[in-house]
């Protein structure tokens, strides 16, 4: 966009001097007048490493480099986009030695190892173990992983909201007024948060909560990074500050007096990461501290009556009585079916309709829904090939055994390594076959399994035992690669790391040509991953407690059955078709801020849209900044923000659909019982008006 495409508006935000905060709704031209003002300083000659471009998500700096190159200026090297986490890892890094000892690091000498989520997982889970032998956690319904998983939200949550571990405790225990059995709960979990941190910091271990604790509490308040600070960025832009936790954002207000402009960007009505302790009510009492306030209210990606279906949201949740006459014409179709099995079928043809008949690109649809569980997400995906249609998921998380092909590699893992005492179930031995194999189904898999495993080795038996009656039947081909497998794998594991080992089952073995006659994508996604994550675990191992590669590969094997869970995971299975409809939960779609012409609210009578997550053991709301720490959490609050949530998801999806929305239920949930949720009965007037419609025009139509 040239200066002469922008608003007067955008125009003014793109060339202000000193602080400015641009405030408004989603898709009301905020980031592109950021954008301009990155360009105008770099036209006007600028160095690109004097700026630092601040964005919520790894994902949004691409928009800006994209701004750069559309543009003709670049490229520009040294041009510093990253997000909070990102940019506290490099700082934390460069500037070790001045802060290690103050912050309570036993051997401040030693370098820091940072630790990603995966491996945290792996570390806590080494701290929980022994607790719940011990008789911890009595009674609390919760996997083992969503235990790991939470108490790493604690840690997390308290460094992101400027809390120290031990305030963070404080609050979730003096903020409980429920059964008493929980407070026990909660001394758990205090137990197991302060020896992980004893763990990393007698370790030099940096989990993400002590990454951002010393940057925020220890570096980002020193005297020399300030002056680090002020004499290499001179600009500071900011997107998304309502995405920014509180220790983000003390960081844009602690530093922004250091640079000579700073712009800041915040969306009305958004903060849609509550969960990962987004402060969007933090954001917005922020503005008073800067020269300049913008308030952006053109939109120019939804028409302005997409937002009477947030209005209608609104007035049933919070008792307003905003305008929302005519918000039923938004609604595109109603469809429903008493299964979800139904509900799917009913949609595709909609969504053929749309794309064959009325020419909608299949990116510009988006089916969204509040929680994709792994039948409903292949009910979808073979409902839209039946219909035609590509597609791509957003995940912002996932479990990688739910892969199958991960599954298959760490099976062929554990069975070349029998002394680790990992006994694959004969059915995952038979997954495995049929993955390894090209053309061997799974009835045949079974078959062999049944006569060559042995689960107490576990070892596979050499094919030459087979009766010929069942070489016949499994087919002589299929029976020669079974053997070749075996005595591959009994002859590879001694003497070679993880990754090493599955970087040479793939690529010596499964990828070539008489196993797989194709290229196996999807297989060599699931081994770049499995690669990198076995590689970071070899690498922090001495500092967890990992001594022996046996030991690396039983833990590493164990974390992904336990249920491991990786943050933006990689596309698993086949590659996904960017031209695609978008199959996305409510927050990975809001986050990637992606606009659709149609939208497809998905299960729209579920109670999850309303729902918060279950986490006994970690309240993301009590430990928030600014809200008062003696204050107990009542079911009135729990209420409050549900409904403020539900309201803020509306209003940030209307913001991003240009043509309306489709709203697809059934009336019964996987369990069976019936679904009335509260966006259904928000929307229940518009639907009905919208249904007699439908019905006139059918009757005209006739």
């Amino acid at each position: 966009m040239n200066l002469q495409t922008l608003t007067p508006l955008q125009l003014e935000a793109a060339t202000a001097s000193g602080t400015s905060f641009l405030y408004g709704p989603a898709g009301t031209g905020k980031t592109t007048a950021l954008h301009e003002r990155l360009l105008r300083l770099l036209r006007g000659g600028e160095p690109a490493y004097t700026i630092l471009a601040l964005v919520a998500e790894p994902e949004h700096r691409d928009a800006f480099l994209e701004a750069v190159r559309a543009s003709g200026l670049g490229p520009f090297a040294e041009l510093n986009v990253t997000n909070y986490t990102q940019l506290a890892r490099r700082m934390v890094s460069l500037f070790w030695p001045l802060v290690a000892r103050d912050a309570g690091f036993a051997r401040p000498y030693q370098p820091p190892a940072f630790l990603s989520y995966d491996l945290a997982q792996v570390l806590m889970w080494r701290v929980v173990t022994p607790l719940l032998g011990q008789g911890a956690f009595a009674n609390l319904r919760l996997r083992p992983q969503q235990i790991v998983s939470q108490l790493l939200d604690t840690l997390n949550r308290a460094a992101l909201n400027a809390l120290s571990l031990e305030e963070a405790i404080s609050r979730q225990s003096r903020t409980w007024s429920g059964e008493a059995e929980r407070r026990l709960h909660l001394d758990d979990a205090a137990t197991a948060a302060r020896a992980f941190r004893r763990q990393c910091l007698e370790n030099s271990l940096l989990d993400l909560s002590l990454m951002v604790e010393v940057f925020d509490t220890q570096l980002v308040r020193h005297p020399e990074f300030h002056r680090y600070f002020r004499e290499r960025y001179r600009h500071l832009l900011v997107d998304n500050l309502e995405e920014q936790t509180p220790a983000g954002q003390n960081f844009v207000t602690g530093l922004m007096s250091e640079t000579q402009t700073t712009a800041v960007a915040a969306d009305a009505a958004a903060g849609y990461k509550r969960f990962l302790s987004a402060d969007p009510h933090g954001a917005e009492g922020l503005r008073t501290r800067f020269d300049h306030v913008y308030e952006f209210t053109e939109g120019f990606v939804a028409p302005a009556d997409m937002a009477l279906l947030g209005n209608q949201v609104e007035n049933f949740l919070g008792h307003t009585q905003l305008p929302t006459a005519g918000a039923e014409a938004r609604i595109l179709d109603v469809i429903g079916g008493r299964y979800r099995r139904e509900m799917v079928n009913n949609l595709a043809p909609a969504l053929h309709h749309l794309v064959y008949d009325q020419g909608v690109a299949p990116r510009d649809i988006a089916i969204i829904v509040p929680y994709m569980d792994g039948a409903l997400r292949y009910m979808l995906t073979q409902a839209l090939r039946e219909a035609g249609l590509p597609y791509r998921l957003l995940r912002r998380r996932t479990s990688p055994r739910e892969e199958p092909r991960v599954r298959a590699w760490l099976t062929w893992l554990a069975l070349a390594h029998p002394d680790w005492g990992i006994h694959p179930a004969p059915y995952d031995v038979a997954e495995a076959l049929t993955l390894s194999i090209d053309g061997l189904d799974p009835a045949r898999a079974q078959l062999l399994v049944d006569h060559l495993y042995r689960p107490d080795g576990p070892d596979l038996a050499p094919t030459e035992t087979l009766p010929p009656r069942i070489v016949e039947r499994a087919g002589e081909p299929s029976v020669r690669l079974v053997e070749e497998l075996r005595v591959w794998l009994a002859g590879r594991g001694y003497g070679e790391s993880v990754d090493t080992f599955l970087h040479s089952l793939f690529n010596e073995l499964l990828s070539q040509p008489h196993f797989r006659p194709e290229p196996d994508l999807a297989g060599a996604a699931v081994l770049d991953w499995l690669v990198r994550a076995a590689a970071r675990l070899r690498k922090a191992a001495p500092a967890i407690g990992l001594t022996s590669e046996a030991e690396i590969g039983a833990t590493f094997i164990d974390a992904v059955n336990q249920g491991l869970v990786t943050a933006n995971p990689p596309d698993w299975g086949e590659p996904p078709d960017p031209n695609g409809v978008v199959l996305s939960t409510i927050y990975a779609y809001l986050l990637a801020g992606e606009p659709a012409r149609v939208q497809v609210w998905l299960e729209t009578a579920a109670q999850g849209w309303w729902d918060i997550p279950r986490q006994p053991l970690s309240n993301a709301f009590v430990l928030v900044q600014s809200r008062p720490p003696e204050e107990l959490w009542t079911m009135d609050e729990d209420f409050a923000v549900r409904n403020e949530l539900l309201t803020r998801i509306i209003r940030g999806l209307t913001a991003r659909c240009r043509d309306g929305v489709i709203l697809a239920s059934s009336d019964l949930d996987r369990r069976g019982v019936r679904q009335d949720g509260p966006l259904w009965r928000a929307l229940g007037p518009l639907i009905r008006a919208k249904q007699r419609t439908l019905l006139n025009a059918d009757a005209g139509a006739d």
